[in-house]
């Protein structure tokens, strides 16, 4: 559903990876909602005093299965919607959203049965792909007015997502370069780079230049060099071009040996945990592979 400001402003940026304390009681009330409505019942089902059938959630095995695999989630719901207004989140941004998986593969939308006049209640059965993506639908809301840069999919699974003029060539872009190291390299760093895990983005990069020095040997592995000069010969034959990327080929093998990307001797400069200055590592080396390498 596009709001006001979407319509008139466009949607917010999707850069935060970072879940906020605003962010995660907001996902804590479209939970409870679910929660409310029996939701969880399809796999934590209480079942009717007279064994007729199932009339709810049986909460105290559905709260324990869940700190069980996201021990940090215990009374998560409850906690996070009593905490009046603040900036940072109870619970760290992963565990949320494991939570967030798990809870997409335990639930279902109830199917109203039967009226019971004895107990005075319906019994319940569930369809799991409508609440699925009825959960689905919630919680992207909540990440996309917020700009965070996470979206579930239709597998109930949390992917980063990425935007910007980068996002389709990532999204469309294979390799084949002739090499299956390469490619697999390639891959990989492409892989990583969309993996919510915080580590993934250092990962991303570090494929990323090996694939890059594999590349730069594919037409003479016995002379970088000249192997990469003949690379861009394939693509250019503009003189401008030809030293702009050249020059670019120096610079970014000087950051792989400068930076701890490749080498990880002492006096390395480290990467650090800032996933925004790794992104722009990785889509300059991305954007300049891809330039060397179009019909590949």
């Amino acid at each position: 559903m596009a709001l006001f400001t979407d319509r008139e402003n466009g949607p917010r940026p999707r850069i935060e990876t970072t879940i906020s304390g605003q962010v995660e009681k907001a996902l804590a009330a479209v939970v409870r909602g679910f929660q409310s409505r029996e939701c969880f019942g399809i796999d934590f089902p209480s079942v009717c005093p007279d064994g007729a059938g199932y009339d709810g959630t049986d909460w105290q095995a559905f709260e324990a299965a869940l700190a069980g695999v996201v021990p940090e989630m215990d009374g998560w719901t409850r906690e996070a919607l009593m905490t009046g207004p603040r900036r940072e989140a109870l619970t760290d941004t992963g565990a949320m959203l494991d939570a967030l998986e798990w809870l997409a593969d335990h639930v279902g939308m109830v199917v109203v049965g039967a009226w019971h006049p004895y107990y005075r209640h319906h019994h319940l059965s569930w369809n799991r792909d409508e609440g699925r993506a009825a959960f689905q639908g919630e919680i992207n809301t909540v990440f996309a007015r917020n700009g965070v840069a996470f979206e579930m999919g239709e597998d109930g699974k949390i992917r980063r997502i990425v935007e910007g003029p980068a996002s389709e060539l990532l999204a469309c872009k294979s390799f084949s370069t002739g090499d299956d190291e390469a490619d697999k390299l390639l891959e990989s760093a492409r892989g990583h780079f969309y993996d919510r895990n915080p580590d993934s983005g250092r990962y991303a990069v570090e494929a990323l230049w090996d694939a890059f020095e594999r590349v730069k040997t594919l037409d003479n592995p016995a002379d970088k060099k000249s192997s990469a000069k003949a690379l861009i010969f394939k693509v250019t034959n503009n003189v401008n071009i030809f030293d702009l990327i050249e020059e670019e080929m120096r610079t970014l093998t000087a950051v792989g040996n400068t930076w701890r990307i490749r080498h990880h001797e002492v006096g390395k400069a480290e990467l650090g945990t800032d996933r925004n200055f790794m992104d722009y590592l990785f889509l300059r080396l991305f954007c300049l592979i891809n330039f060397l390498l179009p019909q590949r």
